[in-house]
């Protein structure tokens, strides 16, 4: 009787039984989840959104926010950019995005202001004391009327146009000549409705700064973490 012992570098998981590591603890209510994880001294962050697709923000009062106990801190896009802190990239690099508006929101319910507390609760009701004063702007709610730049939503960009970013899969002269060669063009414009009317993951994160080792931690819901690392 022979055996064959196959090498390390030809063992993958298609077509393989996998032992399942994960089941366990969930079966037996002990997962944790982000709800689950409290830290000394943890503080809540709630955040202010903006009931228009496109305004500027013309004043934003901390004032009753931060009267409210419990209350820590309310900041602003302001706030972070006078620390360089008010834009990150995005996941592929392509371009940067707002952590909170500075001067004007470009979508409906973009976050405008972040109010910080001892208790969630707290944070919660500092966040419905801020009080923004906008002015609604003419709004862009649809892609092909976004691309006619008649409303220039990211004004902050060196050329004043929606069109942001390109990208292409393929080589376009064959697929220029094929379509010129068929016999038969079919053209269509298909429209979805929203497909998320009850969400399954909500967003939510807790971040551990370690003063001593300089370490930072963070626990988040996401499909992506490697990405998330590379952003931070």
């Amino acid at each position: 009787m022979s055996t064959t012992i196959e090498p390390e570098s030809e063992k993958h998981a298609l077509g393989q039984r996998m032992k399942r590591k994960e089941d366990p603890r969930f079966l037996q209510g002990r997962g944790r989840y982000l709800d689950d994880i409290s830290l000394p001294g943890m503080l809540y962050l709630a955040l202010v959104h903006s009931p228009y697709p496109h305004a500027k923000i013309v004043k934003i009062d901390k004032t009753a926010a931060l009267a409210v106990d419990g209350v820590v801190a309310v900041l602003t896009g302001e706030d972070l950019a006078a620390h360089g802190l008010a834009w990150i990239p995005t996941f592929h690099g392509y371009d940067k995005q707002m952590v909170l508006c500075v001067g004007k929101a470009l979508y409906q319910y973009q976050e405008v202001a972040g109010v910080i507390a001892t208790s969630r609760e707290a944070a919660v009701d500092g966040a419905e004391l801020v009080d923004v004063e906008y002015e609604p702007l003419d709004p862009v709610v649809d892609p092909f009327q976004a691309r006619e730049d008649k409303t220039i939503l990211r004004d902050d960009r060196e050329n004043k146009t929606n069109h942001i970013y390109h990208w292409e899969v393929g080589k376009r002269a064959e697929t220029d000549a094929a379509l010129a060669a068929a016999d038969v063009h079919v053209k269509e414009r298909v429209t979805f409705q929203r497909c998320h009317p009850a969400p399954l993951e909500p967003c939510g994160i807790v971040a551990d700064m370690n003063g001593a080792t300089g370490r930072l931690t963070l626990y988040l819901t996401s499909q992506a973490p490697h990405a998330h690392r590379t952003v931070v």
